[in-house]
């Protein structure tokens, strides 16, 4: 009898103080994670525009080699047009022409620099873009197991949340007993009553026909309250009544 009831103590003290302080603890540990979804959904979507920047342009970059190339391959070959037409004696005698060379000269050196400039920034745009890209995958990862976290804290929450109901969070009515008086009866052979469901019963004390047979009103809320899917309803103008016939049945 003393085990019996330090057992029943021990429920209590669960339901009413163990298991509520854990179900609260596992909701701030939900809004944490939440928050930090938050933060790095929020710094992912900062990264991929500007990726999408940075796209563009490198785009425009290339853009703009490609013309730059061509203005020096143009360069390069109207110098090389004008070594063919004249000889380095006539460059040398010719001021026009040597001025024309010069410009020439000048020009195709303010090519190579333009292109040289143009190809360092692409580099540099396209470095970046590579590093971004790693980021994002490695925050994409992140992002998903993040995710994984939340869905396990979710799964938890609502176990501490059925663990703290099924224990005892509210005061249990008087007929709740630790263990059945003699054999148990069949609850299963009330209405909705599957396999489940029956230990669901007998977690929360109830063993007997008789026990459901004497509820009352509040005795009916504080069910409903504790096991989930159950109709009010159906406890009150189902399972009371037939209850209390298998209860006269085993009693004869």
């Amino acid at each position: 009898a003393l085990g019996a009831l330090l057992l029943w103590l021990g429920q209590v003290f669960w339901g009413r103080l163990v298991a509520p302080v854990r179900a609260k603890t596992l909701e701030y540990e939900l809004e944490e994670a939440r928050a930090d979804l938050n933060t790095e959904g929020a710094r992912i979507e900062g990264l991929q525009k500007e990726q999408g920047g940075l796209t563009q342009q490198i785009v425009t970059l290339q853009r703009a080699k490609r013309q730059l190339e061509a203005t020096l391959d143009a360069r390069n070959r109207a110098m090389q047009e004008v070594h063919e037409r004249l000889s380095v004696v006539e460059l040398e005698e010719q001021p026009i022409a040597r001025e024309s060379a010069d410009g020439l000269r000048q020009e195709l050196r303010m090519a190579v620099q333009e292109r040289d400039e143009a190809n360092t920034t692409l580099r540099q745009a396209e470095a970046r873009g590579m590093r971004l890209q790693t980021e994002l995958e490695v925050l994409h990862g992140i992002h998903e197991r993040m995710l994984e976290d939340i869905e396990r804290l979710k799964g938890r929450l609502r176990d501490a949340e059925l663990e703290a109901r099924s224990s005892g969070q509210s005061r249990p009515p008087a007929w709740v007993m630790v263990q059945p008086f003699g054999p148990r009866d069949d609850l299963q052979r009330l209405e909705g009553v599957d396999p489940s469901l029956e230990r669901m019963l007998n977690r929360l004390g109830i063993y007997h026909f008789h026990q459901i047979a004497r509820f009352e009103a509040s005795d009916v809320e504080w069910l409903v309250e504790h096991v989930d899917g159950v109709p009010e309803r159906t406890i009150r103008d189902s399972w009371i009544v037939d209850a209390a016939h298998l209860c006269g049945d085993a009693d004869n």
